[in-house]
């Protein structure tokens, strides 16, 4: 039931955002208030097992990536564009109003942004070790894949310029790996 109850409400946050009440989840589901909160004891808490379950997937996605055959690059690519296909058409104020209203959930969020980091920096130091990628300063691309993270995920950003999520993650992959400079 617990996963029933996540799908419905990745629904309801498409339709109303973080903004939906339980009542509005119940009656989505055609059940009773009562039946949500024998499997989440508030919205707080459902929120977070939300968040865990589709970073959870993410983190599943990267590993499986990582653990491949694939070249750096490759791999570089597909890891900077995983991106959870449930939430892909969350309202674009979702995340800053996840940040504003479920500090606590959001931590989750800024946890799984440092393990995919390490995970990023940890590949490019692979890279570079076996000669695919030439020598850089690890901890300098991994701030600014950090940055462009944080950048990304606010769509007020993305809008203004025109990108997609996944988008603007291949543009700054293709920056970071081919650089600005004319070929020739």
């Amino acid at each position: 039931m617990r996963d029933i109850i996540i799908a419905a409400t990745i629904e309801e946050i498409k339709v109303r955002g973080l903004r939906f009440t339980m009542q509005d989840l119940a009656a989505r589901l055609k059940v009773s208030k009562r039946s949500l909160y024998e499997n989440f004891t508030s919205k707080e808490e459902l929120i977070g097992a939300l968040l865990e379950a589709i970073l959870a997937d993410m983190e599943r996605q990267e590993q499986v990536i990582c653990d491949g055959s694939d070249a750096t690059s490759a791999k570089l690519q597909k890891l900077l564009t995983v991106h959870p296909y449930d939430a892909e058409m969350f309202n674009k104020n979702i995340y800053e109003d996840l940040k504003r209203i479920f500090p606590r959930q959001w931590q989750l969020i800024e946890e799984a942004r440092l393990r995919r980091q390490q995970r990023l920096e940890r590949l490019l130091a692979d890279g570079v070790a076996c000669g695919e990628l030439r020598p850089v300063h690890i901890g300098l691309v991994g701030q600014l894949i950090k940055d462009a993270f944080a950048s990304f995920t606010s769509y007020s950003f993305l809008d203004k310029n025109g990108l997609t999520y996944k988008g603007a993650m291949a543009e700054l992959l293709d920056i970071l790996l081919q650089g600005i400079a004319r070929k020739g």
